[in-house]
């Protein structure tokens, strides 16, 4: 389980809303001052993301509280929003190139076309199994009560 504290800001029907805030590999890394992806992390205004919890824990508002992720979850959505339109793109191109004979044009069109099915692939996937246990976070433990 991938295991992240998140504070609890309201209570719904049978959930809770929690803000988790956003971590960066880049702090502890030597090479930030010349790394691109450092660059772009910092211009990321939203430092903190919310989302809808299942309460099994009955936590309260202004709680923080341990929440978890299945690991085999986060690997697989992780490939097919990653690597599956990659995948495709790579498909494509290769297969674009047998067919149009080396123009380039054409197969960086065919390229793109896929990548762009490709993520909307990854997305329909995604709504299909919004409710799949296997990518749902769960609180597993209250780390403090509010005061």
């Amino acid at each position: 389980m991938i295991e992240e504290q998140a504070l609890v800001l309201s209570e719904l029907e049978g959930k809770v809303r929690v803000r988790v805030q956003r971590q960066s590999a880049c702090d502890s890394c030597q090479l930030k001052s010349g790394c691109g992806q450092s660059t772009l992390t910092k211009l990321s205004s939203n430092l903190c993301i919310e989302f809808d919890v299942p309460n099994k824990m009955n936590a309260e508002s202004g709680d923080m509280v341990l929440i978890a992720i299945p690991e085999q979850g986060l690997i697989t959505a992780s490939l097919m929003v990653y690597l599956f339109p990659l995948l495709c793109m790579l498909s494509a191109a290769i297969m674009a190139k047998s067919i149009f004979n080396g123009s380039d044009l054409y197969i960086a069109m065919c390229g793109l076309i896929a990548l762009f099915i490709g993520f909307v692939c990854a997305r329909f996937y995604g709504q299909k199994h919004s409710e799949d246990v296997r990518f749902l976070p769960e609180i597993v433990r209250i780390v403090s009560h509010q005061s």
